[in-house]
């Protein structure tokens, strides 16, 4: 059973069970509201018989029912009924309401009973007759209520075909709503498992009419889901021939090289020394490569984040110390005056390794001292790494964090680089919920600028 007929056949039983209470409900309110306007009429008609014309004292009113043509009207009957139970004297029209036997009920005002039998409806109303402040019988009149039998079989078919009508509707007009709803899911899941065969990625098409309703909504998700996947599958694919590319490189040369020193190199020390220097940079270039390659993987990994809260202040000067005596270059440290700690929660390794390649591209590309601002605010920590190098044409910058990407291909082998630093510090900066920027200028220099959060 599909979802759809599920669903049209689930609202077609809740509507059942409301018009079957509001059935009942109007079903009782009639017959509630009509006996009561049958009972208040016999009490009437009681009233008058034991007042007016004093029915007790008149015995010659049960021997001649014809006295009483005023109030014995057809399907009715009267009654005297004693102490016992016995029945002391009736009159009737209608046989049928002998069937309920006689029964004195003691009471000081009248009381009344609707009894259903094969016939329809009936209503017994006893009058209490009283006699020195002391029940001495009661007056019983029945009546055989046909106009009430008649309506309730005209109410009830109007209700039954009414119920009928509105239930086949229901499953028509919830079956095509349903169709309408289920629709756009059944598309999705037509779609998911054409992906699933195709590996190709397909979107939803959504319509403008239902811009803002929840199946849209749905679809919106659903096509943010599949571009993103998208996204990250090209990415992927890219990063994988990428790679293959840069690593081909290196070990091409290796290789060659290493021909050259087995065909020609063995009685020549000159060529010997070139091939063995090539094969040696090629080396450490490929070392390179295969280590950065290890963090981008690595980066994206969030368990393996030693997250303990650390001091940033002796971090920067530590770095900016090994950087300035590593490339014999100088770095000009600026820190918050009033020497207090800043202290930020991540994993100072990474904000280290963070640091370093800003700082080494800093050094590769420009010749000037290389300044470092930081500033301690109230939720975060800004670092500015600042060089006045060659700079970077803005065309450019939005693609630096691109893996691989290099501004200037040739320049970028000679200095050893491979275009994944940039790369890797974003994923560094990302991971710890932080913003990274670049501005920069061609032969003024370029400033990256961080912010870290603290917590």
């Amino acid at each position: 059973m599909s979802l759809k007929f599920r669903f049209a056949l689930l609202q077609t039983s809740l509507l059942f069970l409301i018009l079957l209470g509001v059935n009942f409900f109007i079903y009782y309110l009639f017959i509630e509201n009509n006996s009561r306007n049958e009972t208040q009429s016999i009490e009437r008609k009681a009233a008058k018989l034991l007042l007016q014309e004093n029915i007790i004292q008149h015995p010659e009113y049960w021997e001649n029912p014809f006295l009483l043509k005023d109030f014995l009207v057809a399907n009715e009957l009267i009654r005297l009924i004693g102490p016992d139970s016995t029945v002391q004297k009736e009159i009737y029209t209608d046989e049928t309401l002998l069937q309920r036997p006689a029964k004195y009920i003691p009471s000081t005002v009248p009381t009344s009973k609707l009894v259903s039998t094969d016939n329809g409806f009936c209503l017994y109303v006893q009058t209490p007759i009283i006699e020195d402040e002391r029940q001495i019988a009661t007056l019983e009149i029945a009546r055989k209520l046909v106009i009430l039998n008649d309506n309730v079989q005209v109410l009830f078919l109007a209700l039954f075909y009414t119920t009928l009508g509105a239930l086949v509707l229901s499953i028509i007009f919830g079956y095509i709503y349903s169709t309408l709803v289920f629709n756009p899911i059944h598309r999705l899941a037509q779609t998911m498992e054409s992906i699933q065969k195709s590996g190709t990625f397909k979107r939803l098409e959504v319509k403008s009419s239902r811009s803002k309703d929840e199946i849209a909504q749905l679809g919106h998700t659903f096509n943010e889901m599949i571009g993103r996947l998208e996204q990250h599958f090209d990415q992927q694919k890219q990063f994988l021939a990428d790679a293959s590319h840069e690593l081909r490189t290196p070990l091409t040369i290796i290789e060659s090289y290493a021909r050259l020193l087995q065909r020609w190199a063995s009685n020549d020390p000159q060529l010997r020394e070139e091939a063995i220097e090539a094969i040696l940079s090629e080396s450490v270039r490929l070392r390179e490569l295969t280590k950065s390659l290890l963090t981008i993987a690595d980066s994206d990994e969030r368990q393996r984040v030693d997250w303990k809260e650390f001091d940033m202040r002796p971090l920067l000067q530590a770095t900016a110390a090994s950087i300035q005596l590593t490339f014999d270059r100088e770095v000009k440290l600026q820190l918050p005056d009033n020497g207090s700690k800043m202290k930020m929660i991540g994993d100072p390794e990474k904000i280290k390794q963070l640091l370093i390649i800003l700082l080494d591209n800093a050094v590769k590309y420009s010749q000037k001292p290389i300044q470092i601002h930081a500033q301690d605010e109230a939720r975060s920590i800004r670092i500015a790494v600042i060089d006045e190098g060659i700079g970077i044409d803005k065309e450019d910058i939005p693609r630096l964090f691109d893996r691989f990407y290099r501004v200037d291909k040739a320049r970028s082998r000679k200095n050893g680089g491979v275009g994944l630093g940039l790369a890797i510090a974003e994923s560094i900066v990302k991971l710890h919920a932080g913003t990274l920027s670049v501005q920069s200028e061609i032969g003024e220099g370029t400033q990256v600028e961080i912010k870290l959060p603290k917590g």
